[in-house]
């Protein structure tokens, strides 16, 4: 049976996998999924969340897929969990292990549609989505298993997935998702700034439970939200539960120097950090990462969680109550055990579910290690 009214943050390393469950529906942001450490040779012990998206898409369907950004902390694994192809050849009853799930729908921007350069990791989701966009104009397209949504901005704006969960795109323009390439022998440029940004909204019997995911967006892009949004309508920058940008990054709330080696050599953005300050209640802020340190390697950055506690504390006092709202999957100040980070999204607003520890696929005898991010801190 699927659950109900729930935000699941899985303890996924240094990468995102977010469900969400509500009013018959599953949405899922992102994927990073380490099957037996084939997309993360450098863990011993990997988390296996599958049984738990297995759960929540009991009929074996996702109904929305969100691929903020191709990178491989991102999208690594989606074909060892979903089916990619048409969906007239999915395998109800394979000979070795459970059936895929079929994705209903994909959402991603133009540039995950046609991104400048492929992964090992990126390169399965890429094509499913290039196989979907062929079929365009086509009756196939409207079939579960084939339909694709490529949004910017200016495409699309807000919408419903059912009755009760309720989104707003907020990023990318199509100035942030036409990135330039680089030219050949030179390094990759970054996808983070073509991050899809939505705020999602679960509505139970009138209560609100707005939830912030931003992928890995850059502090440029907060910044125009700042600017173009946060003075209208701050209502759309709203959060209960904020899914800190890039893993706790320092890039997307400030500017680095000297190449950023040490955390301290950061210059915060004010604006940035306001276009992510519309927290309403006593909101939790989520970090999809390792455990955050001081002088750990980045993402997370030390110094970014403690703007986030600034924000969760409101203006007051950062006390132990307001530091238990800030919530990391790859474990807490005294330990480094991994948990997915599960809400109950509730009419009085989303409270935090009991947590239990991930199963792992382990390749060693390791304890569980968390792989890095796809990105710089």
């Amino acid at each position: 049976m699927r659950g109900d009214n729930k935000l699941n943050v899985f303890a996924a390393g240094c990468g995102d996998t977010i469900l969400i469950e509500a009013h018959g529906k599953t949405v899922l942001t992102d994927i990073h999924y380490r099957a037996g450490g084939a997309q993360d040779e450098t863990n011993d012990d990997v988390p296996d969340f599958a049984p738990d998206i297995r759960k929540a898409c009991g009929n074996n369907h996702l109904d929305v897929f969100v691929s903020t950004h191709p990178d491989k902390d991102h999208v690594g694994g989606f074909c060892e969990l979903f089916h990619c192809g048409d969906p007239s050849e999915w395998i109800s009853d394979p000979e070795l292990g459970d059936a895929k799930i079929i994705v209903d729908e994909i959402w991603c921007s133009p540039y995950g549609a046609n991104p400048h350069y492929d992964t090992a990791q990126s390169k399965p989701l890429v094509d499913e989505i290039k196989r979907r966009k062929a079929l365009t104009g086509t009756w196939e397209a409207g079939l579960n298993g084939n339909r694709l949504v490529i949004m910017d901005t200016t495409t699309h704006s807000a919408g419903s997935v059912t009755d009760g969960l309720e989104w707003r795109l907020l990023a990318p323009t199509p100035a942030e998702w036409d990135i330039p390439k680089a030219e050949d022998g030179c390094p990759q440029t970054s996808s983070n700034p073509t991050s899809l940004i939505i705020q999602w909204t679960v509505t139970r019997n009138w209560g609100k439970n707005h939830i912030l995911i931003a992928g890995d967006t850059s502090v440029e892009v907060l910044e125009r939200l700042e600017r173009e949004v946060l003075a209208k309508n701050p209502d759309h920058l709203a959060w209960h539960v904020l899914i800190a940008p890039h893993h706790c990054s320092r890039r997307s709330i400030g500017r680095v120097w000297n190449g950023g080696c040490i955390d301290e050599e950061f210059e915060e953005s004010a604006e940035a950090l306001a276009a992510l300050g519309e927290q309403r209640g006593e909101g939790y802020v989520v970090a999809s990462s390792r455990r955050v340190i001081r002088g750990g390697a980045t993402p997370p950055s030390y110094h970014a969680k403690l703007r986030y506690l600034r924000i969760l504390a409101g203006g007051g006092e950062v006390t132990d109550m307001v530091r238990a709202r800030f919530r990391c999957t790859g474990g807490n100040a005294a330990t480094d055990k991994l948990a997915h980070v599960v809400f109950n999204l509730n009419a009085t607003g989303p409270s935090l579910a009991a947590t239990t520890a991930p199963a792992t696929v382990g390749l060693g005898g390791g304890g569980a290690s968390v792989g890095g991010g796809g990105g710089y801190g």
